[in-house]
């Protein structure tokens, strides 16, 4: 992902159609990547004073972070960073976790470590603003929070006074919910197929009738897709090989299937044993292994699957299977 991101025309069609909703904002020409990992400076302070405060040695002490991918937009009066973070799963701590990237950043500006930053030390420099976004990969929805404050459990009797406390919302950008219309390079290819891919019966369709342009993509797109679709495999001499793209819902919903019987299993046995407790070992894993079909169903209702599908899998009756269903809508 890392290698098809610092393509600078790449780069720009992708903030442009997320951050900046389709306005062509920036230009491809100005992007250029400046280093991803920043540090700065916690105590320079005379030995003596650290070591009274912790004991410390009197050597300089650095917070350090490195992110996925950040470029320099580095045009006259349009001068900005755009950082990116890939993320193949929903994480609780993203908020702060880009909080503390982007105060990393300013602070780095403030102490004149980042590459052509004129930083005067003057009061009133102004900094460079940094635009982030997280790139979510991850086939299930972002269940995780979205801003600091979502992370915060602030008392009841405190409510009143949230306003004061500060905040960080994360850009969070859904590969696989993009109006394609926003783009103009092969992301537009990418989002097209990408928005059928949560549902297996969709994403068939659309690869069956969309082969002739599915063909016609870069190898650096194909490899993109593939690697999303898990439909590569790595060869002795440590290349990527691209399977048939037009194969690529076979393995992708067998990859979905996989993982539906693997949480619905999970899910069951902690009822199971929970159950266990309260009505013994024998009911608890009854209800244990009736937990984990209805589980298994629901994970393979939200991926696309038909009734008759799953009823084979979880072994249960297509009438039962439709009951589920239909609570599962309600």
């Amino acid at each position: 992902m890392l290698r098809y991101l610092k393509d600078p025309a790449r780069y720009a069609d992708l903030m442009n159609g997320t951050i900046f909703r389709g306005e062509q904002v920036v230009s491809p020409q100005y992007l250029r990547e400046v280093p991803r990992k920043k540090s700065v400076l916690l105590a320079a302070a005379r030995k003596d004073t650290l070591q009274k405060i912790n004991g410390s040695s009197g050597e300089i002490q650095y917070l350090e972070r490195e992110r996925d991918i950040i470029m320099l937009h580095d045009e006259e009066k349009k001068r900005f960073f755009l950082a990116c973070e890939g993320q193949s799963y929903s994480d609780y701590t993203m908020p702060l976790r880009l909080f503390t990237y982007d105060g990393i950043e300013y602070s780095a500006q403030v102490q004149g470590d980042v590459e052509d930053q004129d930083w005067t030390g003057k009061p009133g420099t102004p900094l460079t603003p940094v635009f982030h976004q997280v790139l979510y990969l991850g086939e299930k929805k972002w269940l995780s929070k979205h801003d600091l404050q979502e992370m915060m459990e602030v008392p009841e009797e405190m409510e009143k006074f949230r306003s004061l406390l500060p905040d960080y919302h994360i850009h969070l950008v859904d590969i696989h919910d993009q109006d394609p219309a926003h783009f103009h390079t092969e992301w537009k290819d990418i989002f097209l197929l990408m928005n059928h891919s949560r549902k297996k019966d969709e994403l068939k369709r659309y690869i069956e009738e969309n082969k002739g342009q599915l063909k016609k993509l870069t190898k650096e797109t194909k490899l993109f897709l593939a690697i999303l679709l898990d439909q590569y495999e790595l060869l002795d001499n440590g290349e990527v090989e691209v399977k048939d793209l037009c194969k690529a819902w076979d393995g992708a919903m067998m990859m979905y299937r996989e993982e539906a019987l693997e949480e619905g299993l999970r899910e069951g046995m902690e009822r199971g044993m929970r159950e266990g407790k309260r009505v013994g070992k024998r009911e608890g894993k009854r209800i244990g292994m009736q937990e984990t079909m209805k589980r298994t169903a629901l994970n393979m209702y939200r991926r696309g699957y038909t009734p008759e599908e799953t009823a084979g899998i979880v072994e249960e009756s297509v009438d039962t299977v439709n009951k589920w269903y239909r609570e599962f809508q309600a």
